[in-house]
């Protein structure tokens, strides 16, 4: 068992069959309105691949017919190969249908096959997908194997030989036109040609025939691609119905979030962005950004925010399918939880923050930003926390009150001076006045700690109070 090979030979359908799991259905091609698969169901009816459509819906008339879609197959196949590479090294995609395992390589880690072909099998056991698996000394022998049928993992070399000679050439990657070129000479399975002498092949047919054979038999080597995971998270998703209300929409979303969780904590990674795109039959597509400013990888905390967002969305029209997809990584860095902890932990700072700009919105939720003016009505704004700059940390200043009026007070209580003056000048260059102001630090009769100035007049205003 050096080679393994994975066909997957309906994955459209068993996908189709989770919406639709008591629907006799089958894949028809548009333009030669013939049949190219179908499930279970439609089979015990009489439908076969090859089949007009016609002749199919006299036979099953509850028959329900798809076109065929290669880029979500390609989908699927490209979300098995991230299942199986948690526990496996080396896999190539063979598309549009099929995975192959190099076992060998992983021998080292799992001396037993069986015991590797048993952790294969449980991360496809919640998968709806039908397949079947063959092993063999070469890439293309396992391939053989399998697409002729013969699902065997364990066999000696002989016994493999043997299978092979059996298998039919149509189930083989030779051309069509070598194929029945055989065929009008009697050759049918692969045996009689492999007993064929190489000078008789060379003679006789095509140098493709003696390229595969040599592939097949292990005298020349042919290495598919191996698979290597992209760090970006992507998913299409057709929904079983369409959606009405925001909020349902979280019920097709939570498998997602799941997904995407394990994509994350196998990368030790963060997502701060979550990019969702709602598709409708008429209106145009809606994109949605959900931000989590520290970053987050648990998928429950995904569902909190996306929770609070879509609480606040009117569809303009039933949601019939969705894109869903992460960006804005960041490594992750956080500090390990206490195990031993009976309470949850609480909310950090940046979770809080992007709790409330979920429920408020990024323009409600602001936060005080400085600035390098030394004029206490120009040294601090409110700016939202999404664009938030980086605080300059070589920025000093003197003792400033946190809570600071836009626009001073007169003073009309009897406060006791602590300490100043502190002389502030601005000149305004539009009047050509110069203004300035004596500030103080000043305590009420309460106690409480109040930034007061005088003007040259002598007037005196409260600019802010100390926490």
């Amino acid at each position: 068992m050096r080679w393994l090979y994975l066909y997957f030979p309906s994955l459209q359908l068993d996908q189709l069959a989770v919406q639709y799991p008591a629907q006799p259905m089958a894949l028809a091609c548009p333009k030669r309105h013939q049949l190219l698969g179908v499930n279970s169901l439609a089979a015990a009816a009489g439908v076969k691949v090859g089949q007009s459509v016609a002749t199919a819906v006299l036979l099953c008339r509850e028959l329900q017919l798809f076109s065929p879609e290669p880029a979500r197959v390609k989908q699927l196949l490209q979300q098995l190969a991230e299942r199986l590479y948690q526990v496996t090294a080396d896999l190539a995609l063979q598309p549009p249908d099929a995975l192959q395992i190099r076992v060998s390589s992983m021998l080292k880690l799992y001396p037993d096959p069986a015991r590797y072909w048993q952790q294969l099998q449980l991360q496809l056991a919640d998968c709806p997908y039908q397949y079947l698996a063959a092993a063999g000394q070469t890439p293309l022998a396992a391939k053989l194997l399998a697409r002729s049928g013969q699902a065997e993992l364990y066999l000696t070399p002989a016994a493999e030989q043997a299978k092979l000679a059996l298998c039919p050439l149509t189930a083989s990657d030779l051309p069509a036109a070598s194929i029945e070129q055989l065929a009008r000479l009697g050759i049918r399975q692969l045996g009689p040609l492999l007993a064929l002498p190489a000078a008789e092949l060379a003679r006789r047919f095509s140098q493709d025939v003696l390229q595969y054979l040599a592939a097949l038999t292990g005298r020349v080597l042919q290495l598919p691609k191996f698979y290597r995971p992209r760090l970006q998270f992507n998913r299409e998703l057709q929904l079983h119905y369409e959606i009405t209300e925001s909020p349902q929409l979280l019920k097709p979303l939570q498998p997602l979030l799941q997904q995407l969780q394990q994509f994350l904590r196998r990368a030790n990674l963060l997502c701060q962005c979550l990019q969702l795109t709602l598709q409708f039959r008429q209106h145009s597509p809606l994109p949605l950004q959900i931000r989590a400013r520290a970053g987050e990888a648990c998928a429950a905390n995904w569902q909190q925010l996306l929770s609070l967002h879509l609480a606040q969305l009117q569809l303009p029209e039933p949601v019939y399918a969705l894109q869903f997809s992460a960006t804005d990584y960041v490594p992750d860095q956080r500090a390990s939880c206490n195990l031993l902890a009976q309470r949850s932990q609480p909310l950090s700072k940046a979770q809080l923050l992007s709790v409330l700009v979920a429920r408020l919105g990024e323009q409600a939720v602001v936060t005080p930003v400085l600035s390098l003016s030394h004029w206490p009505e120009a040294e601090s704004s409110a700016s939202a926390v999404a664009a938030l700059p980086a605080l300059n940390a070589a920025l000093c200043y003197q003792l400033r009150p946190i809570l600071q009026l836009p626009k001073a007070l007169p003073l009309t209580e009897a406060v006791t001076l602590l300490s100043g003056a502190e002389r502030l000048e601005q000149l305004c260059w539009q009047s050509g006045t110069l203004l300035q102001r004596d500030y103080y630090l000043a305590r009420t009769e309460q106690g409480q700690l109040w930034w007061v100035y005088r003007t040259p007049q002598q007037q005196w205003y409260l600019q802010g109070w100390f926490s």
